[in-house]
């Protein structure tokens, strides 16, 4: 699974985004907190899922999504 970066982005565009490639179908989310021991700081990763799987990303002003986990619109294949 290879992942889409959207670059910078504000959250709130990223999920509208989100929304808007997943056929304007609601979104599943969860918070995930990630320490690193080497810098000794928690990152928060926004993680966005649909009826297929973990669809996007969102942390620290970045986003990402996951073709693969795209809806199939009709009479089209995901790019």
């Amino acid at each position: 699974m290879k992942a889409t970066q959207l670059g910078k982005i504000k959250r709130s565009d990223f999920e509208d985004t989100l929304y808007q490639i997943n056929n304007n179908q609601t979104l599943e989310y969860a918070k995930h907190s990630e320490f690193n021991y080497d810098t000794q700081k928690n990152t928060i990763i926004h993680l966005y899922y649909n009826d297929n799987g973990h669809i996007g990303s969102w942390c620290n002003g970045s986003g990402w999504y996951f073709k693969d986990h795209l809806p199939i619109k009709e009479g089209a294949e995901n790019e």
